[in-house]
């Protein structure tokens, strides 16, 4: 056991000159401050012992320096501190408010000594007010953020971070950084107990940051964009905008390179001039290739048409159609063509490189500095200005739980601080913190267009999503994802020219584009809108008056009101019926003929849409309230007014939409379960208890037709390009659904360029020939790679139970090797923060993932050498997958050679194309189960670029073929 404690300079320390002055209001109002970190460093060995360091910054009012403080102890493991090992400590301590990024564990440490009445701030809430927009709450992410550097390694130097993070809070609020003077507001109005405000007040002799906007009096609670949006970027504020100002454009910087032309040979010239690409992307390689794909982007864009254009890993297909794109877009807007161009991916991390590099650089490398591109999103996404301030205003009342404040507060901190008041990717770091955020998020929003009309919403002008809609009517090029760009909104600007990458995902999001989905929980929103919310257990303490007339006699008006409940009782029962057939995850599907297979849900189903139908009906038949204009006399006095004739019609066209919706959804229930439905396949979906936020979901069996009607009929030019859209030529496994594959016509074309990787030398393809059960033999392959190679290997899993067994195992057999084994929480995890973080340990890791991780995952050099594919990837059987083969039998094709294994393979190439990312990328990709005594194993080559081809080994030959590849060599390793 060792204990240091000294007093030292914080500039020394590595804090910036000023630091701690701008911590003095807040520690003058604290008293004595410890900064706390406790890490835990496992053992290397197996000898069961461990050290575990203590770091702390003692931090006193008018101090000229800070305390360090270290601790450091060997302890058994599942041991705890003893009493008298912490006894210096605890002296050290005494008397301070313990700040702490993990307070539970702190107080868990010190809870011999220091019993429950230790006083602990959580640092870690305040910095989810202050970074909202972060994509996590990590000490390394804020520390890049707003420190600039990396964070530190052991306990004390997390500390320090944390009190560098505190002071840059405290100076940014008095500097009028916006974003800390917004929390600041938020504490002040939300949380007025925080022990935190005083962090963010005046130095002692500094002007006063109220003038951001008071919030006192009763109408507090509305929170003013155009106001914030002035204020964080007037020049009167400030003589420079603040460094996190927001720009609705992507900034672009200078460029002094000679514009480009839209003409096909100035294009190409651009991507064969090696110096001009080296000035705009270090590293920069003239590839044959890529310029033969740019190639195809100019003709698709200037003669219209479908070009299906495949490029092989490294060919860098998103410079090749940001060089046509970006020329051709600002070709149009010089001719006065206002239409954006659209780039549309399918996965956010491939937006998230358009958007944060790719983009900025061609239209630099281009000599396009002037070139217009934002994001856009559904409105589902972006805070609704009149809904926020409704959700804000029900937590203004003092009397609420403390826990629910601070709920509101980090509602209000997403909205104002998060860019474009963008709240549908909030990272998951918030939404575990306080679960309650993700119902307060969907109340901000506006999922639907009638629930945010012009008409309707008073404050568009405000509105984050209405700036942000009216900015994209200016953009030249605009990004979006595959779902958006299928159901783009009639009050978006028109667009007729895309470009659709990961274009294989086109047809599985057309699948879900064109479903009709029954959800009781919007049926129940819709009712409440028409006919009123009634008073709810738990919820609102008040009803609300609907839009629709009220009942002419009370007997009228209780006849409603049990129609409504009893509607409700029936979707409840629906969906107990259907959870006696569902699975683990509480989805069911329904057979052929649903109403003869489940009579009790089909009867549920039909009575619950009778009702629909009847309460639709009632709606339509009475018509809103008459409304009148408020007047008043000349002395203020308030009288009736005119008809509000305007506003009846408002009103009578708001109640058609909800009708259209219930009448819609009573047809989805029939649909469902009648005896003939060729054209749809109906699922339920979140089949859980209390039974009443299921979705039932009818996919179309061919989306092709509303794929056409819908989107394709729209556009003059549409390039769909992948590295995975052909197996051996044949494009139907990515296509064929929506109806692009083999189409004939002589305005569709298709293209494909190779990957211009070393393949044959740089990749070896094994499958397996071992006879354990597959989890084991997984673990294994795992097992034996990760020690070889020190980690850097990714294990791709078809199924999520399986991939947890394996992960569980995996931690058995790699026990005492230094290495971490990463597995996402969730499917719907967002691989990108476990890809980073894998990054992050410089390979020395394994990570695990499922369907969301077969592509997108950009690992390159040595930091990942090995892939292990735990089962070939088919699909699993589904009546919709059964009614899709039908039809590709009755028009004469083989549905298993032409779809199940046509999917198979393209799913395989998706999933090899995870390892080998650069030129120099060398590694093996192992197949556990390859299904090696099917007649289709011979087909697996069509998966795997030219020139590999697949080996069978036994698991314990993983080691010779590594060495043989040179791998886990190179760097020292």
């Amino acid at each position: 056991m060792s204990l240091a404690l000294e007093h030292r300079d914080p500039v020394v320390l590595g804090w910036a000159p000023g630091a701690l002055p701008a911590l003095s209001p807040w520690l003058a109002a604290a008293g004595p401050v410890a900064i706390v970190e406790i890490a835990t460093r496992a053992p290397t060995g197996r000898t069961g012992t461990a050290t575990r360091e203590v770091g702390a910054v003692l931090l006193d009012p008018d101090a000229a320096d800070v305390g360090t403080l270290r601790y450091r102890a060997s302890v058994r493991a599942g041991a705890g501190a003893g009493t008298e090992s912490l006894r210096g400590l605890r002296e050290a301590l005494a008397g301070r408010v313990l700040v702490a990024l993990e307070p539970e564990r702190v107080r868990a440490f010190f809870s011999r000594d220091a019993g429950p009445g230790l006083e602990l701030l959580d640092v870690e809430a305040l910095f989810a007010l202050c970074h909202p927009d972060a994509p996590d709450l990590e000490l390394a992410t804020l520390c890049r953020i707003d420190l600039g550097r990396a964070a530190g390694a052991d306990a004390l130097a997390r500390a320090l971070d944390v009190g560098a993070l505190l002071a840059e809070a405290a100076a940014g609020a008095r500097a009028g950084v916006s974003r800390f003077v917004e929390v600041e507001q938020i504490l002040a109005h939300r949380l007025p107990g925080s022990a935190w405000r005083a962090l963010f007040a005046p130095a002692p002799g500094s002007a006063s940051f109220s003038g951001f906007g008071s919030r006192t009096g009763a109408g507090a609670s509305s929170f003013d964009f155009f106001s914030f949006a002035q204020r964080a970027a007037a020049p009167a504020a400030a003589p420079t905008p603040a460094p996190d100002t927001e720009e609705r454009f992507l900034a672009i910087g200078a460029s002094d390179e000679e514009p480009v032309p839209f003409e096909i040979e100035a294009i190409s010239a651009a991507l064969a001039d090696a110096e001009r690409g080296e000035r705009h992307f270090p590293g920069y390689r003239v590839r044959k290739e890529q310029i033969e794909l740019a190639r195809q982007f100019v003709l698709v864009l200037q003669d219209g048409g479908v070009a299906k254009l495949e490029g092989g890993t490294g060919v860098g297909k998103s410079l090749a159609y940001l060089a046509a794109a970006i020329p051709f877009a600002m070709a149009r807007a010089a001719a006065g063509e206002r239409a954006p161009v659209v780039l549309s991916t399918r996965t956010k991390l491939l937006q998230d490189q358009l958007l944060k590099k790719d983009i900025a650089a061609a239209a630099r490398f281009l000599g396009h500095p002037g070139l217009r591109a934002l994001s856009i999103k559904g409105r589902a996404n972006y805070v609704c200005e009149r809904r926020l301030a409704a959700v804000l205003a029900d937590g203004g009342d003092p009397s609420m739980r403390p826990e629910l404040q601070a709920d509101h507060a980090l509602l209000e901190a997403c909205a104002r601080i998060r860019p474009a008041g963008e709240v549908g990717t909030v990272p998951a770091a918030l939404l575990q913190r306080q679960p309650r955020l993700r119902e307060l998020l969907r109340a901000s929003v506006a999922a639907r267009s009638d629930q945010c009309s012009r008409e309707q919403c008073a404050h568009e002008k405000r509105c984050p999503f209405g700036r942000h809609r009216r900015a994209l009517a200016k953009a030249h090029l605009v990004v979006a994802n595959h779902d958006l760009l299928l159901r783009w909104p009639p009050d978006y600007p028109a667009f007729s020219h895309v470009v659709a990458d990961e274009g294989h995902e086109l047809g599985s999001v057309a699948e879900e584009v064109y479903s009709i989905r029954v959800r009781p929980e919007e049926m129940e929103e819709r009712l409440d809108v028409l006919f009123g919310a009634p008073v709810r257990r738990g919820q609102k303490r008040y009803a609300t008056r609907g839009l629709v007339a009220s009942a002419a006699t009370r007997s009228a008006d209780a006849a409603l009101v049990r129609n409504r409940e009893d509607l409700r009782l029936e979707l409840s029962g629906l969906g107990s019926a259907m959870a006696v057939f569902a699975d683990g995850w509480g989805g069911a599907e329904l057979p052929n003929e649903a109403g003869r297979e489940r009579p009790a849900a089909a009867r549920l189903a039909a009575s619950a849409a009778q009702r629909l139908e009847a309460l639709a009906n009632h709606a339509l038949r009475e018509g809103p309230e008459r409304r009148f204009e408020r007047g008043e006399t000349k002395d203020g006095s308030p009288v009736a007014g005119l008809r509000d004739l305007a506003g009846e019609e408002e009103a009578t066209r708001t109640i058609s939409t909800h009708v259209e919706a219930l009448l819609a959804a009573a047809n989805g229930l029939r649909m469902a379960f009648a005896l003939e439905n060729d054209a749809y396949v109906g699922a339920f979906e979140g089949l859980e208890s209390p039974y009443d936020r299921w979705s039932l979901v009818l996919r179309p069996v061919d989306p092709g037709p509303s794929f056409r009607d819908e989107f394709l009929g729209r556009v003059e030019s549409l390039a769909v390009v992948s590295a995975t859209l052909f197996v051996a030529g044949d494009d139907h496994a990515a296509l064929g659904e929506i109806g692009l594959a083999d189409t004939g016509s002589p305005t569709h074309f298709s293209y494909s360029v190779p990957s211009p990787f070393p393949y044959e030398q740089a990749m070896r393809v094994v499958a397996l020939t071992g006879e354990a059960s597959l989890v084991e033999e997984t673990a294994q392959a795992l097992a034996i790679l990760a020690r070889q190679l020190g980690g850097r290997t990714l294990g791709l899993f078809t199924s999520l139970s399986r991939m947890r067994e394996v992960a569980e195992r995996l931690g058995e057999l790699l026990e005492g090797e230094g290495l971490e084994v990463l597995v996402p929480l969730r499917a719907s995890d967002d691989p990108g923060g476990l890809v980073e973080r894998f990054r992050k340990l410089q390979g020395e890791a394994v990570m695990l993932g499922s369907r969301r991780y077969w592509q997108g995952i950009d690992v390159r050099g040595d930091d990942l050498q090995a892939v292990v594919i735990e089962k070939l990837p088919f699909e699993v059987p589904t009546e919709l997958r059964r009614r899709r083969d039908l039809r590709l039998r009755a028009a004469g094709e083989d549905p298993f050679a032409r779809a199940s294994l046509g999917h198979m393979l393209l799913h395989l190439k998706q999933m090899v194309g995870r390892l080998i990312r650069s030129e120099t990328d060398r590694g093996l990709v192992v197949i556990v189960d390859a299904r090696a005594d099917r007649g289709y194993f011979r087909r697996l080559a069509d998966a795997l670029p030219d020139g590999v081809r697949v080996e069978r080994a036994a698991v314990a030959e993983l080691p010779r073929i590594t060495a043989e590849l040179g791998l886990g060599l190179r760097n020292g390793s």
